[in-house]
């Protein structure tokens, strides 16, 4: 189990030592991967790594929070729709645009 320090001691790093709190995020991070199942790590790391691209694009940390607040929302909105109707999740509608071949990028199937 990974101990954190205090919610003040985090607020003066965030303050006066942000690489080394970012340094605690990203230790605590990659420990709780580590400690998870190895069938979940995959997923995990990929979806930490798309809230690093979201933190990173944000131009502001309130920003960054309200996308991720709003990311985990439609998460939860998914997980809520499985407890709630299952069938849902396995009705998968898409529209095909269907394409015609272009003889010109297949000059063999002209002659």
């Amino acid at each position: 189990m990974i101990t954190l320090p205090s919610f003040d001691e985090m607020m003066r790093m965030a303050k006066e030592e942000p690489q080394a709190l970012e340094a605690l995020r990203t230790n605590a991070i990659e420990q709780t991967i580590a400690n998870a199942k190895a069938d979940n790590q995959p997923q995990l790391r990929a979806l930490q790594h798309r809230i690093d691209v979201t933190i990173t694009r944000a131009s502001n940390p309130c920003q960054s929070m309200v996308q991720l607040s709003n990311m985990m929302h439609d998460k939860l909105a998914l997980l809520n729709t499985a407890f709630q109707n299952p069938a849902a999740l396995d009705q998968h509608q898409a529209s095909v645009a269907q394409f015609r071949p272009n003889p010109q990028r297949n000059p063999a199937a002209n002659h």
